[in-house]
């Protein structure tokens, strides 16, 4: 049976609903992929990246400019109180805040960028997170998929300074290597109640603490992005 026409006097089917519905998801999940992707972007670049102008006249009718400026003041508010800031454009500040204070905090010794140096638990990978859910540990599109691949693997622990948002803190000592095998987070990401019991050492702390150890470097770091 040749399948009903989807628009006009007849109503579309549920099977064809579906598709449709699938189909904007997948867009709006392709979209906001390529948004996190641009908002990662190193600096400097190798070379600009050559995007299809075909490709913007096609995503502005589906824009929407109003939400998203909404969706930056909420973040605003929200972000109001916070030590790490909620919003891609934040992730170099909260790791460059995640290494300032670790660094105070272990009287350890800044290697490089992402590195530090500490008495207790050797060369350690720093990483700083919001998410509520939990951590990502590798990157869709990059070679870190497999423990190994990357030299940050080569760490003896990973620390991840996590904001939970309500005031408080959370730092997580771990190995990097079982946290590979606890990936239930689309293929990459570990969830918290995992890491903790992975943990070789959990330390919770309040926004004030954190804040006693860095300074005014968050009010500070708060103000340039209002």
């Amino acid at each position: 049976m040749a399948p009903r026409e989807s628009y006009g006097s007849k109503p579309m089917t549920s099977a064809e609903r579906v598709k449709r519905a699938r189909w904007a998801n997948k867009v709006e999940d392709t979209a906001f992929k390529l948004l996190e992707l641009l908002n990662d972007a190193p600096n400097p670049l190798p070379r600009s990246p050559e995007i299809p102008a075909e490709l913007v006249a096609l995503l502005k009718p589906y824009a929407v400019e109003c939400e998203v400026e909404q969706i930056k003041e909420d973040i605003k508010t929200v972000n109001a109180d916070r030590i790490l800031l909620l919003g891609n454009g934040n992730q170099h500040r909260n790791k460059k805040l995640a290494m300032q204070f670790l660094a105070t905090f272990y009287n350890a010794k800044l290697v490089d960028n992402k590195t530090i140096l500490t008495k207790d638990y050797g060369s350690c990978h720093v990483s700083a997170y919001t998410h509520a859910k939990g951590a990502m540990i590798s990157t869709p599109s990059r070679d870190d998929q497999t423990y190994g691949d990357v030299d940050w693997h080569k760490n003896d622990h990973i620390v991840l300074f996590r904001d939970v948002g309500d005031g408080r803190c959370i730092i997580y000592v771990n190995k990097i290597e079982p946290l590979f095998d606890k990936r239930t987070i689309g293929h990459h990401g570990v969830t918290w109640q995992d890491i903790y019991d992975l943990s070789v050492s959990t330390k919770v702390l309040s926004y004030s603490e954190v804040r006693s150890y860095l300074g005014n470097k968050t009010s500070e770091s708060n103000s340039d992005k209002t």
